[in-house]
């Protein structure tokens, strides 16, 4: 799976990656994997899977094929 953090979601890595390769065995829950990279989830707003963007992350079930684009919220003015 290829994982892009976008904004500030790449300072929750211990690398600061901002793009991670991972490889998935089997489809797995996209909170599962965040949860091992210590990415909260609460804090995305948008996600963003094979071009389309989705609507709940909770239930979301990743594969080794899939990229992944999440995004946090953006505050500006």
């Amino acid at each position: 799976m290829h994982l892009c953090l976008n904004g500030h979601l790449n300072w929750y890595d211990p690398q600061k990656r901002k793009s991670i390769h991972l490889a998935l065995t089997q489809p797995t829950l996209l909170i599962d994997v965040l949860d091992q990279l210590h990415v909260p989830i609460a804090e995305i707003v948008v996600g963003v899977v094979n071009g389309k963007t989705v609507v709940s992350l909770n239930d979301l079930i990743v594969t080794d094929t899939d990229k992944v684009e999440l995004y946090p919220p953006v505050d500006g003015g």
